[in-house]
């Protein structure tokens, strides 16, 4: 697993969410080797929304790109 760089505060949020949810569900505090699984798991998925976002991003660049026209912008008139 990579190391994330330059979380956002939801970022962080999600991450101690995860670990809560967790803890919740198993009724007890969680052991480092199952706290450090909840957040690979965790951190997979932010990584894989964070591609997503950039591939919508070059989809959309892309779109525009197509239905762009550059024309000569044309002098003030008096």
């Amino acid at each position: 697993m990579t190391r994330l760089n330059n979380l956002a505060a939801a970022e962080k949020n999600f991450l101690d969410d995860a670990v809560a949810a967790a803890e919740r569900a198993s009724g007890k505090k969680l052991s480092q080797a199952d706290r450090r699984t909840v957040l690979d798991r965790a951190r997979g998925q932010i990584e894989s929304l964070r591609y997503a976002d950039q591939q919508r991003l070059a989809r959309e660049e892309e779109r525009q790109q197509a239905n762009f026209v550059w024309s000569k912008p044309r002098g003030f008139r008096r």
